[in-house]
């Protein structure tokens, strides 16, 4: 031995000799290794610590560093290698514990509690080591536990500490198993060297005598068996170890043949059997080359351990694994022979977090929706007079009165906005009254002769829109109004996403769903659906567009072209509201396609009748009383009625209706749903004490709610959705009469 290698083992071995025991020496030179290399570390990370003005951190490195620097000192003095490992491996828990809580640069110190199990194994055997990395552990959870409510404590996302239980179990275990069978291969090792000495030496004493020679070679035989079933004891402790994981193990070769499984694997790919010698993308994920993203190839590759989420086999139950994978290293040559394959069914854990995702963004909704319903509400009311007192206008001046064209103009504004107050009620999930048969064809092609549909060309003048009808499209039940804006919505949505010009293309067609057509739609009751898909050719949908394209007032589109923001929300609510579901694909630079899945109905559209004559629902005299606590619902609902022929009363509250039915009677009540006090379903059923028989007409700016629906269960008619029109309430009230 050189001289500067004597003077490197001098200090690595406390000055012992090569021939002392080498389990003393083993702990010797483990724990002056690790000493000089946490001394260097800990000092550079002090003072590193110091230069970042985190002195409280760089105090305790440096002080740490000196402390283990005296265990070193005391270790050569003295030799005693246990008290040195089990304070070092207390000081070294405790400042862990410190870490953890602390955080450090960026809150990543706690990656330095994955050493902890291999130094206290170590150095402390199976048993006292597990006891101080359960400890250690222990606090790590205490202080994930507390970080959330103790602010001087480091804070840690809720994905790092479901990680980190997993992974530092990961390390103990294998720490675990190292040390154990290391004291058994060494406790065996020696009985075995202790066996062979002595049979040496009766070798040497019996040499003269063949028939002892040939009994010592019968005992050496008998020994080395005894070595083998040692050995196949301790490969049967292994694969013991290896099934009592519940996780899937599977061990490769460099070229990703499938060299070992245990029984989890067996399990999940039964259908696949025998796994071994075949690759394992070809059995695990039916591919014919390997998988990308492959955590195995990388770690093959960097010699560390890598890790990723992929999926599961198409067709089988578990759709999510989490796979990490350990590259397997030939000490003696330094080469990677294989990698081991840790696999974890998180099927259950990815939908849990789907279906919080999808929690999250319903309550979003509702909070907007709440918020956009109440803002409709308000604004029915106020726009009421703009679209109502046209009509009444309209009837008292002449046809070429110079008035005429601009009260038209006034009332078709009000319209398109009490269309855009219904784009907030479809937002509120409130806005699908009428649930009538319809054939999606038949609002396409209106669609396409509307003028909306001009003036998008006019803006993007190099699209193409290409159609592709199912021509016997089934029907369904809803509202044409919705569904209309809901195709104007994508197609505007699909001409913005090509700027540089390009193709749409609308499709429709039957199909029977009978299995998701995504991951995300595992929900979908199998069954009979109309599918509408609009594609195009343009810019795509970047990955973080998609998260946000359904939200309110979020939209990327040119000013003046779209407007409110709305348009995909109104889309989304409309086709909830149809109990449809939607479908998108696509990337970026690669167009988009989104799909509306519609469930059918097997009734038949009905006979289009033409649009009535004022006559037909002029009234007779009948009386009306009004029930409105809007002051100008109460004065337009009174002119229009007034002006078909009824005789209108109005009160402001539902209490003062109910004061005026006792005195009075009406042959019907025009009672407003939302008031102040009183709302329409107290007041109807206390009018109905007196008068069982009342007839009634439920009005609102909202759409039907429960609450409307109990009132219509008590006998009145049909719902009238403000703004009122001249036709929309001389129709509704004149049916309700007539029953």
């Amino acid at each position: 031995m050189g001289a500067t290698k004597r003077f490197f083992w001098n200090i690595i071995a406390s000055g012992l000799s090569t021939d002392h025991d080498i389990e003393v020496l083993r702990k010797i030179v483990l724990l002056n290794l690790l000493i000089i290399l946490g001394s260097f570390f800990l000092s550079l990370l002090g003072t590193i610590a110091f230069f970042e003005d985190d002195y409280l951190l760089g105090l305790i490195d440096l002080t740490i560093a000196l402390f283990i620097i005296g265990l070193a000192i005391y270790l050569r003095r003295k030799k005693n290698h246990y008290l040195v490992s089990l304070v070092g491996t207390i000081t070294i828990g405790i400042f862990y514990s410190f870490l953890i809580a602390y955080g450090g640069g960026s809150n990543t110190t706690y990656v330095w509690l994955f050493t902890y199990p291999l130094i206290s194994l170590f150095l402390l055997g199976s048993r006292l080591g597990s006891v101080m990395s359960f400890l250690l552990l222990g606090m790590a959870a205490v202080v994930f536990a507390l970080s959330a409510k103790l602010t001087f404590l480091a804070s840690y996302s809720l994905d790092l500490k479901i990680r980190f239980i997993p992974a530092y179990m990961t390390v103990y275990l294998f720490s675990y198993i190292m040390e154990k069978i290391r004291s058994i291969v060494h406790n065996r090792l020696k009985s075995t060297n202790l066996t062979i000495e002595k049979a040496f030496e009766e070798i040497q004493e019996r040499t003269v005598q063949l028939a002892e020679s040939n009994q010592e070679l019968q005992d050496e035989i008998s020994e080395r068996k005894r070595v083998e079933k040692a050995l196949r004891d301790s490969e049967s402790f292994l694969e013991d170890v290896i099934e009592s994981i519940q996780d899937g193990i599977s061990v490769l070769n460099p070229d990703l043949t499938i060299r070992h499984v245990n029984s989890v694997m067996e399990k999940w790919y039964k259908d696949n059997m025998p796994l071994v010698g075949k690759k394992c993308f070809n059995c695990y994920h039916n591919h014919d080359r390997p998988c990308n993203p492959c955590p195995s190839m990388r770690a093959l590759q960097s010699g560390r351990t890598e890790s990723d989420l992929v999926p599961g086999s198409p067709g089988s139950p578990i759709e999510w694994l989490e796979l990490f994978s350990f590259p397997i290293i030939d000490r003696e040559k330094g080469e990677i022979t294989g990698v081991v394959e840790f696999v974890r069914d998180i099927t259950e854990r990815k939908k849990v977090r789907q279906l919080q995702a999808r929690l999250q963004q319903a309550e979003k909704m509702e909070a907007i929706g709440t918020l956009a319903g109440g803002v409709a509400h308000d604004l029915n009311n106020v726009l009421s007079g703009i679209v109502s007192y046209p009509d009444l206008l309209l009837m008292q001046i002449e046809d070429d009165s110079p008035l005429r064209k601009p009260l038209v103009t006034i009332q078709n504004s009000g319209k398109k906005a009490a269309a855009i107050v219904q784009d907030l009620l479809t937002l509120a999930r409130r806005g699908v009254a009428v649930n009538e048969v319809i054939n999606l064809n038949a609002i396409i092609n209106d669609y396409f002769k509307s003028p909306e549909l001009e003036r998008l060309k006019s803006f993007h003048t190099n699209i193409h829109i290409n159609v592709n009808l199912e021509p016997d499209l089934l029907n369904i039940k809803g509202s044409a109004i919705h569904l209309s804006k809901t195709i104007m919505n994508l197609v505007s949505n699909a001409a913005e996403a090509m700027p540089d010009g390009g193709e749409i293309t609308i499709t429709t067609e039957n199909r029977y769903v009978d299995t998701p057509p995504t991951r995300g739609n595992s929900d979908i009751e199998e069954g009979d659906y109309i599918v509408l898909s609009v594609a195009d050719t343009g810019v795509g949908i970047h990955p973080n567009d998609r998260k946000r394209i359904f939200e309110p007032f979020y939209t990327k589109k040119k000013m003046g072209r779209s407007g409110t923001g709305l348009g995909m929300a109104v889309v989304w609510g409309a086709v909830k509201d149809h109990k449809g579901f939607i479908d998108i694909r696509g990337a970026e630079v690669k167009g988009t396609m989104i799909t509306i899945y519609l469930p059918v109905t097997r009734e038949i559209l009905p006979v289009n009748d033409s649009t009535p004559s004022i006559d037909v629902y002029r009234g007779q005299g009948e009386s009306i009383l009004v029930i409105d606590d809007v002051k100008e619902q109460r004065e337009i609902a009174s002119g229009l009625l007034n002006e078909l022929g009824y005789t209108v009363s109005s009160v402001s509250s539902g209490e003062e209706a109910i004061a005026y039915m006792q005195a009075n009677s009406a042959d019907l009540l025009l009672l407003d749903m939302i008031m102040t006090g009183f709302d329409g379903l107290e007041t109807y059923q206390r009018i109905l004490e007196k008068h069982p028989n009342q007839k009634a007409i439920i009005a609102s700016g909202y759409s039907e709610t429960n609450r409307v629906k109990m009132v219509q269960r008590l006998g009145a008619g049909q719902y009238l959705r403000k703004p009122y029109t001249l036709e929309n309430i001389g129709l509704v009230v004149k049916r309700e009469l007539e029953k």
